[in-house]
């Protein structure tokens, strides 16, 4: 066997090397990662700190004293990820804090510090609560007579209409300083549907000159028929600490229910039946300028007072003069405000004219009710036209020749977008040098090792009748053609050939038959026939010092 050159050797082991070094490098260690889900929050909000430690540039967890000073930690969870980094193993802890604010204002988030590295810093600004009635001049009654624990539930309107949707708001109010732990509990009503929505939300509030901590859940209430509905009391079952000795105490809390008049559907009322607060719309992107075949985008937004997204029908816009309207998904954004749903959609159109003149985009319309004034109200946008330019070959053109020179100005900026970025970026681009680098070199040796030995060319056996007999036998004038041409000594591409090597005139004589039977000028069987005869021992060669038949021409050009 074939050895590999030595200096190809050694250059493939230095390669091998480098790659098992770059294989045992221990995994890149990453700082620590921190981030809110968002920076502004009102004061009977939460909001969800996440922090990512990788384990292999600590092995400790940061210190949340700073944190506690402006927040409280409502809830905390702990995820962990494991994976293999260039053949190590990478271990890292995602911690998810949700915080509800103790103050409002601006808060500073400090850096936290994990190991030798240090956290972003982050701020949030914490407004105004959302439910000011909250905190309310006129306490609970249950506070004023100084229980240190009741329920209360309220509703944003007592007498609403069949299927108007119904903010229900279940609080749980414990005194400051106290440790409890239960269930609370919400039984469905008789005659309507009660959906939980959100989480629960925790804050501390002054009531009645005491500071108490409350846990707020919210609901959304549909009445399904007419009449008096009543929403039975809320029950906590749970353990206390702190309440009168210090001990530990069962506590079984219930709430009052609490009683609404349910208005059944005006005569009068529009259909479909959307009974509301407020409905506001508004145009957010309209276009300045229209051209054949170039789209254009309309947005709109709705903000419902008093249902959510689902309740609200589909938004569209429609226009004339042949365009064609593409609707992206609705950006839907469900909240609880001042005690009850609201819901805000935002919804993209992309505009394509198809002919030029002028284009009316009809607006969307809503027909409503609205609750507080019991009557119906239509709510709507103006119509849009604009003037439709025609999308002419010169404008094609031009943007044609636009399309070009971003593409050049693309093509000039593209040289330099195979370049990584970072440190890490040029590692990986080394390493792919090298791999190819390594697959390369073991081409070659392979090459080198299993060079195939050169093949001689294939030569038909001389004198073999055997084929030749079997097309005759088999009556089959091309296989005899095939065979003929495959038994001279190197095979012969044609007749033609084959006939000038034959020397007997007989055999000669019953190809010339079998050429003119093959074109159609002769008697097959008879040419079988002869074929038999004259090849019945096989075919005789010329031998190489046997001259060739005389010419009957005589030569182009006198020989000397």
């Amino acid at each position: 066997m074939r050895r590999a050159p030595a200096p190809l050797l050694r250059a493939l082991a230095l390669l091998w090397a480098l790659c098992v070094l770059a294989l045992a490098m221990p995994a890149s260690a990453q700082p620590p990662r921190v981030w809110i889900d968002r920076d502004r929050i009102a004061y009977d909000e939460t909001v969800t700190l996440t922090m990512e430690v990788d384990l292999q540039s600590t092995s400790g967890m940061p210190n949340l004293v700073d944190l506690t000073r402006d927040f409280r930690i409502v809830d905390q969870r702990l995820e962990q990820d494991m994976g293999v980094v260039n053949g190590q193993i990478a271990l890292k802890v995602r911690m998810q804090l949700v915080l509800a604010p103790t103050r409002e204002g601006t808060i500073d988030i400090p850096s936290m510090w994990v190991g030798r590295d240090a956290t972003a810093p982050l701020r949030v600004t914490v407004l105004p609560p959302l439910n000011p009635r909250v905190v309310d001049e006129s306490p609970p009654a249950a506070a004023t007579e100084g229980r240190p624990i009741f329920i209360e539930a309220k509703v944003d309107t007592a007498t609403p209409y069949v299927q108007q949707s119904v903010g229900f708001t279940l609080r749980l109010y414990y005194q400051s300083g106290m440790l409890v732990d239960g269930r609370l509990d919400q039984h469905q009503p008789a005659g309507a549907s009660l959906q939980k929505i959100g989480d629960d939300v925790q804050m501390t509030v002054p009531v009645g000159g005491r500071d108490y901590d409350v846990v707020e859940r919210r609901y959304l209430l549909i009445p399904e028929r007419s009449g008096t509905l009543t929403v039975p009391s809320a029950n906590f079952i749970g353990r206390g600490m702190g309440l009168f000795d210090g001990g530990r105490h069962d506590l079984n809390i219930f709430g009052a229910p609490v009683a609404l008049q349910v208005r059944p559907i005006p005569a009068n009322a529009p259909q479909p039946w959307l009974p509301l607060r407020g409905l506001r719309m508004r145009y957010v992107e309209t276009p300045k300028s229209l051209q054949v075949g170039r789209s254009a985008p309309v947005t709109v937004e709705v903000v419902a007072d008093g249902a959510t997204a689902a309740q609200l029908p589909t938004l569209m816009v429609q226009a004339d003069n042949e365009a064609q309207i593409f609707a992206e998904p609705p950006q839907v954004d469900d909240r609880f405000l001042q005690g009850r749903p609201q819901a805000t959609i935002v919804r993209r159109f992309s505009v394509l004219p198809t002919r030029d003149g002028t284009l009316r985009i009809v607006a969307p319309r809503i027909v409503w009710w609205d609750t507080q004034a019991g009557i119906a109200r239509i709510a709507s946008l103006p119509d849009l036209t604009l003037r439709v330019a025609p999308g002419a070959a010169g404008a094609s053109a031009g943007q044609d020749s636009g399309d070009t020179g971003a593409s050049a100005d693309d093509d000039a900026r593209g040289w330099r977008d195979w370049i990584p970025d970072g440190r890490w970026g040029w590692a990986a681009l080394g390493m792919g040098l090298l791999w190819l680098g390594v697959l390369f070199l073991g081409w070659r040796l392979w090459a080198l090792r299993t060079k195939p030995a050169p093949v001689a060319p294939h030569v038909s056996p001389a004198n073999d009748p055997q084929r030749l007999m079997r097309a005759l036998a088999r009556n089959d004038l091309a296989a005899i053609v095939q065979a003929l041409c495959a038994a001279p000594v190197p095979v012969e591409a044609d007749l033609d050939a084959v006939r000038a090597r034959l020397a007997d005139p007989a055999q000669r004589a019953a190809v010339d038959a079998l050429q003119r039977a093959r074109w159609g000028d002769g008697d097959n069987a008879a040419t079988l026939a002869a074929l038999r005869t004259a090849f019945a021992s096989g075919p005789r060669w010329r031998t190489s010092a046997a001259r060739a038949e005389p010419v009957l021409l005589p030569p182009l050009y006198p020989q000397r």
